[in-house]
């Protein structure tokens, strides 16, 4: 399965979790202002058992990461995520074991 696109999730206001894939996914979280025009930049790599859980933790403040997250929403950046289906979760897993070994560690994964 293919990645989305990179879609806001949260800026310094809101949390957008209003449309989530209801499957295992891979997912990557980014840093980034709407106005550059580079890639956001990776933080995050993670594997959840469905989309919709996920962020529902994040925007609940329930994610281990998501102190990390709000002293970044400053400034006009946002959260940026994306992510790609697997069967299982156990294969989302391995998709992100591969993933870290195929970028350097995002800042969040260390």
């Amino acid at each position: 399965m293919a990645w989305t696109p990179w879609r806001k999730v949260a800026d310094e206001a809101h949390w957008y979790v209003d449309h989530c894939l209801r499957i295992p996914v891979c997912y990557e979280l980014a840093i980034g202002k709407l106005s550059e025009r580079s890639e956001p930049e990776l933080v995050y790599v993670g594997a959840a058992i469905s989309e919709a859980s996920e962020l529902e933790r994040f925007a609940a403040g329930e994610h281990p990461v998501r102190p990390k997250v709000d002293p970044r929403l400053v400034g006009g950046y946002g959260l940026y995520y994306r992510a790609t289906g697997a069967p299982t979760l156990a294969a989302a897993e391995a998709l992100r074991a591969e993933r870290l070994q195929s970028v350097d560690a995002p800042a969040w994964n260390q």
